[in-house]
Formats: C-alpha cells, sequence, structure tokens
C-alpha cells in the first residue's frame, strides 16, 4: 500500500483546485493507494489563514512520522500557493518522500515573469527539485520543459460526466463560470451581448463566479443589458443543474486550462488546454482572446443553427465521456502514484 499526502485548499472553498481535490476526496478508491487529504487554506481572515497553514504543517509532520509516506501531492497555481507550497517541498525531503507538484495557475507564466531575477533563480532551482510536475495541457507542458528539467506529465482534471446526454437544444440560458474578471474575458463577452442586440433579447445570459462584480454590474446597468445576470458562486451540486439547462457554454478567457464540459457546445478560446477538448467547429467554436467580433458571430451562428447545436452536444459529451470521466482520470492517477 502506498501512502499519498495530498496538500491543498480545503475541498469546500471556492475554485478550481478546490474542485479536483473534491473530486479525490469522494471519488477515488484504491486497494494499493490510499490518500491522506490535508488541507492548507481556506477563505477567511489573515489570522484563520495562517492558523490553517500552521496546523496542515503539524498534520503533515504527524502522518509522516506515524505513516509511511511514499509521495507528496502538492496542488499549486502562482503567487502565495506556490510560496506556500514550498515549505512543504522542504518538509517531504527531510521524511525521503517523493514529491509531485500538480499546477493548476492558469496565470503561472505572468507571475513568473514579474519576479525578480534571484527569485526566478530560487523558483527554478525549487522545480529542479521535484520528482514529478502535473499540468493540465500540452501548452503548459512545453512551457515548463523550457523552465526547468523535471519530468512532467500531463493529467487532464476530471469531469463528472452522465452516462446520458442531458443537453436541453430548446434552452435559452447561455452560462459562464469562472472569475468575472478582464482576464476571463468577461467584458469581451458583455461587449458580444451588446453589439447582439435585441435580436437575441429572449436569451439569458448568466454569468457564474466571484470576481469584479461591482464593474460588472455597473457595466451592465450602463449598457442596458437587461438579458444579463450576474449568478455568484455555485457549489458543485448547484453547477451539475445549471450545467443540464444551459445552451451554450462560454469561456472568452485569455488565461486558461480547460474548460467544464457537459453535452454543451462550448465557445472559448484557443489557448492553454482548452483546444485538448474543444475542437473548432467539431464539439465546440475557438475564438482569439479578446477577438468581439467573432465572439459575437460565434453566438449568432450557434443561436441561429439547432441542427449543429445537436450535432456539436453529442460529440462534446462523447469527447469528455472517454477523455475525461471521474473513472477514466482516477485509473490514471492509480496508474501514475504506483509508477512514481
Amino acid at each position: 500500500m502506498k501512502h499519498v499526502i495530498m496538500i491543498g485548499p480545503a475541498s469546500v472553498s471556492k475554485g478550481g483546485i478546490a474542485t479536483v481535490i473534491a473530486n479525490f476526496e469522494k471519488t477515488f478508491n484504491s486497494n494499493e493507494v490510499r490518500i491522506h487529504h490535508i488541507a492548507s487554506w481556506k477563505e477567511g481572515n489573515p489570522l484563520f489563514k495562517l492558523w490553517m497553514f500552521l496546523k496542515a504543517i503539524m498534520h503533515f509532520c504527524y502522518l509522516a512520522i506515524t505513516r509511511r509516506i511514499s509521495i507528496v501531492h502538492l496542488h499549486t497555481s502562482q503567487r502565495g500557493s506556490f510560496y506556500r507550497k514550498v515549505m512543504f517541498m522542504q518538509l517531504a525531503r527531510i521524511f525521503r518522500a517523493k514529491v509531485i507538484l500538480h499546477m493548476h495557475g492558469s496565470r503561472f507564466g505572468i507571475f513568473f515573469d514579474n519576479q525578480s531575477p534571484w527569485l526566478q533563480k530560487r523558483i527554478i532551482r525549487q522545480l529542479n527539485q521535484l520528482d514529478h510536475l502535473i499540468v493540465l495541457s500540452e501548452a503548459w507542458k512545453t512551457y515548463y520543459e523550457n523552465l526547468c528539467d523535471t519530468p512532467i506529465t500531463i493529467m487532464e482534471n476530471a469531469v463528472q460526466v452522465p452516462q446520458e446526454n442531458p443537453y436541453n437544444n430548446q434552452s435559452k440560458t447561455i452560462i459562464t463560470f469562472g472569475n468575472v474578471t478582464k482576464e476571463k474575458g468577461s467584458y469581451d463577452l458583455l461587449h458580444a451581448i451588446h453589439s447582439l442586440g435585441s435580436t437575441y433579447q429572449e436569451y439569458q445570459f448568466i454569468f457564474y463566479g466571484i470576481g469584479d462584480i461591482e464593474n460588472a454590474q455597473k457595466h451592465i446597468h450602463e449598457n442596458q443589458l437587461t438579458n444579463v445576470t450576474l449568478g455568484g458562486w455555485v457549489e458543485s451540486e448547484q453547477k451539475q443543474t445549471i450545467l443540464d439547462s444551459a445552451l451554450l457554454h462560454i469561456l472568452p478567457s485569455y488565461h486558461e486550462a480547460l474548460p467544464m464540459a457537459h453535452g454543451i457546445p462550448n465557445i472559448s478560446t484557443n489557448i492553454g488546454g482548452i483546444p485538448q477538448i474543444v475542437q473548432n467547429k467539431q464539439n465546440g467554436i475557438l475564438i482569439e482572446p479578446g477577438d468581439t467580433d467573432t465572439l459575437e458571430q460565434a453566438i449568432a451562428t450557434l443561436l441561429h443553427d439547432e441542427t449543429t447545436r445537436d450535432e456539436m452536444s453529442q460529440k462534446a459529451h462523447e469527447a469528455v465521456q472517454a477523455k475525461f470521466s471521474i473513472d477514466a482520470c482516477n485509473a490514471k492517477w492509480e496508474q501514475f502514484y504506483q509508477q512514481l
């Protein structure tokens, strides 16, 4: 039996990493690998966050002493998340455990470029001391291969996929998940909705997520976008219901790892890991970040063509089920742990 310590934000926290960890907690089951989960971060005031971090260190040391830990699996993004994980990298080496750094940060490149040359060298040194680096796409694999010498493996995030395609082609709801920010393309989408005008007033656009809510609401009000709603943060259980009743999913992000898919045609950007699942004009439409004219045209095209939506939906569901389902991803992880 291999014992793995998995460290990252609490699974009840908001954000994509927490969702990945929650899937591990709920679904990973193996006779050969046991995962011990440690929450190193959770929303709260600075004192509470410090307590969470210190408690995670104590829990880590207790498990490392009382169990024969084989692997430490660290989930991280950029900025403070990365620097917190450096502490656990050092502790793992003390206890002679192999260290996996699972990179979720869609803006790690920007974070790295903004550091001083001295800090950049320290970051590279930390990456070179890892046993393995996990990334979400070919694009990120290439990026880290140019940055460090550590072995790298692509492991896509698992998605809960129903056996039967639940797509509702008669829905009037168009959704987008992710923080409401410029980097996520939120204002590009608002611009496209404004340009579409009253022709598509019957369709409701709902932005789910947190972020720049006040400015986004101001933009919506000033441009009289009466068919746009800010839906706020939703938990995973609510998300499944939302996906079941969505006509389209739009993610016009400038920096992204991989979009969710639920048998829904996606309009997204040709960056990061998105082209791994969204095949242009097959199961969705890909555009370049910031190209609001093409975004507007893509939305109009799919709203006009029910047959194309149906065909894209079936292909999207089949692609996700084959490669990104919970069972498929858990089998890959079990094999990976055993071979490391």
